[in-house]
């Protein structure tokens, strides 16, 4: 039996971040799951030198991928159902201004509109009326001084979804809200909404139960490495990445290219920018290998 091509993710760009994530050239990947270095190298360009098209592939291949990679057949095909997983951790490297773009590309399959709360420090555009794109802007609420409560951020999104709900009846509705580690960098206690992650995506169900009768198909929040880095000393960097982990469902990472990893592969280069000082680049991918595969992110 074959997989449809193409899968609802792809594929080819899934197992190359998995594999390159876990330092795997292409031949001891194909050794380990028992194909040949031609194929994987077709699988991961979306291409078979010999007929020009993306090749099929087994369930009995895409099963030795999953365990030489560490995961599941359903984490390299995309095949498993996020509605119970919706609250995505989106994490930028080196990502400067605006993301709407990025955000819509990698989550909105499943959305008919955005409710967008933009970085305040960048201009963002929705293409055809794709979202409802609003800034709270540093010194005003929900960020009126330099201590957050984080409640506020639930106050503000309740007061923007009540004035657009009307026009959303009968819609897919997300929620991005990337002005998160703006946010962590203005105030005095960033750990604080840090913490609050856990009582975000409640707030978010509620609010979307109340105004718009239906559940969030996404709750994406946006942090950057930049911001998080800038805080230096004032907060726990590593404690810091690994309680934003731990507070979501799903991560994904923006690397410096643009490109997109999730899953394993993204924790692993999550905590790879949180490495301490003074532990080698080899001993913390140990480390961090080890720690992805224990964390519950999808």
């Amino acid at each position: 039996m074959t997989m449809p091509h193409p899968t609802t993710i792809d594929l080819g760009a899934e197992v190359r971040d998995r594999r390159t994530a876990l330092d795997l050239s292409v031949r001891a990947l194909a050794q380990a799951a028992g194909v040949s270095a031609g194929y994987i190298t077709a699988i991961e360009n979306g291409r078979s030198p010999s007929t020009g098209r993306a090749p099929e592939v087994s369930l009995r291949v895409l099963d030795g991928l999953a365990t030489a990679l560490g995961c599941s057949i359903d984490d390299l095909t995309g095949s498993r159902d996020h509605a119970a997983a919706a609250h995505v951790l989106l994490y930028c490297v080196d990502a400067a201004g605006p993301l709407f773009a990025t955000v819509d590309r990698e989550f909105g399959a499943d959305v008919d509109h955005w409710i967008y709360i933009a970085d305040p420090r960048y201009a963002e555009v929705a293409p055809n009326g794709r979202a409802t794109i609003c800034s709270w802007p540093l010194g005003s609420f929900p960020y009126a001084t330099e201590l957050l409560d984080p409640k506020d951020i639930l106050i503000a999104l309740e007061r923007s979804v009540a004035k657009v709900a009307k026009t959303l009846t009968g819609k897919r509705v997300g929620l991005a809200i990337m002005d998160c580690s703006a946010v962590m960098r203005y105030v005095q206690n960033a750990a604080d909404e840090v913490d609050f992650e856990r009582e975000w995506h409640s707030g978010v169900h509620r609010i979307w139960h109340q105004h718009l009768q239906s559940e969030p198909a996404v709750d994406v929040c946006g942090y950057r490495h930049a911001d998080v880095e800038a805080l230096g000393l004032t907060i726990d960097q590593l404690g810091t990445a690994l309680t934003l982990i731990s507070n979501h469902d799903r991560a994904v990472v923006v690397e410096t290219d643009a490109a997109v990893v999730s899953g394993r592969a993204a924790i692993r280069r999550i905590l790879a920018e949180a490495r301490p000082a003074g532990v080698s680049a080899a001993a913390w991918r140990e480390i961090t290998r080890a720690a992805a595969d224990s964390l519950a992110v999808a």
